[in-house]
């Protein structure tokens, strides 16, 4: 290789390796590594081909099989996922070999790289070369084979990412959601109401909760057994977010208790919310396989900050204090303090 080659081959090396190490997105990556080739290599197609299963969500589809490329180099590309091939002598030959069809006839070296990393195959990256029969040399591979190798990387790179972040989402909803009704559970409430009681103080608004028990569920769950039971937490779950407002706030508190905090809900408008989702319990039949329909009631407590409490642990005090007394009343119905 000539030393002015060798010199330019460096520069292109390092301008990729300055892209990598700036955190740019794979789709730059990919271009400037097509530039870098087609800078070098005359004449030569670059198809950088990613499927769907090795691309990250951020990789441009312009990049797929399915887009950029037609049957010859699709083909060209599955074959170099495989292996590292490159072929000029006899292509027509080399195609029958490897049952690959639709030869351009503009085609007249090809090669084929697997893009990986440490054995995971993420895509190839194919070459053809439209003027020489042996486009394709060892030096001409060597420079290449060092970009894609570098480009694998990357890809793993981000994929590893990707993985990680849909991990901590995984353990952040595993941590702040019940995994029975997919409702918040009470440490996701718990966040929520101390920043909306910060909101209420700060602006000197009204803030109400509901506090919400199935009335009669353990009597059910002993008779019935626990899927029954869980089958009937879920059947709430899903009442209440259909009948409270967009602005309201739904969570499962513990046991059969769920909470509904209301921002800037009057004492008043908060009773109505809650009366609404307790009709609504009481006209949906819970339906229990084998045994048919049965009628389901709650009992409500509601507090209002500031005119009932004026921080959370004194909130929730009086709200148990007001199911109770609902309970003690009867049941089925709401009680406000």
């Amino acid at each position: 290789m000539a030393e002015g080659q060798s010199s330019k081959w460096l520069r292109s090396l390092q301008r990729i390796e300055h892209i990598s190490t700036k955190k740019y997105s794979l789709t730059n990556l990919a271009t400037a590594i097509r530039a870098e080739i087609r800078r070098h290599l005359k004449n030569t197609r670059v198809h950088i081909l990613l499927g769907s299963q090795g691309a990250p969500s951020g990789f441009d589809k312009e990049y797929t099989t399915k887009v950029s490329v037609g049957p010859f180099v699709r083909s060209l590309g599955d074959l170099a996922r495989r292996k590292f091939f490159v072929a000029g002598d006899d292509l027509r030959k080399f195609c029958r070999h490897h049952h690959i069809k639709h030869l351009r006839k503009t085609t007249k070296s090809i090669m084929g790289l697997p893009i990986h990393h440490r054995g995971e195959i993420f895509g190839a990256v194919v070459l053809e070369n439209a003027k020489e029969i042996d486009a394709f040399g060892s030096e001409e591979i060597s420079f290449v084979t060092i970009l894609v190798d570098r480009f694998g990387m990357e890809v793993a790179n981000e994929r590893l990412a990707e993985e990680k972040n849909r991990l901590e989402s995984k353990i952040r909803e595993l941590v702040l959601f019940d995994s029975l009704t997919e409702l918040p559970n009470q440490r996701y409430f718990n966040l929520i109401v101390e920043m909306e009681l910060k909101k209420a103080k700060g602006y000197s608004r009204q803030l109400s909760l509901a506090m919400i028990d199935l009335d009669r569920f353990r009597s059910l769950n002993a008779r019935l057994g626990k899927k029954v039971g869980n089958d009937l937490l879920v059947h709430v779950a899903h009442i209440l977010k259909r009948n409270v407002r967009d602005t309201d706030f739904v969570a499962r508190y513990g046991g059969e208790e769920f909470v509904i905090l209301l921002p800037e809900a009057l004492n008043e408008a908060a009773v109505n919310v809650a009366d609404r989702v307790r009709v609504a319990v009481e006209r949906t039949p819970f339906v229990i396989k084998g045994q048919g329909k049965k009628k389901i009631t709650i009992s409500v407590g509601v507090v209002t900050y500031p005119s009932t409490a004026e921080n959370l642990s004194a909130l929730l005090e009086h709200a148990n204090k007001a199911l109770k007394k609902a309970k003690q009343l009867g049941r089925n119905q709401v009680v406000a303090l």
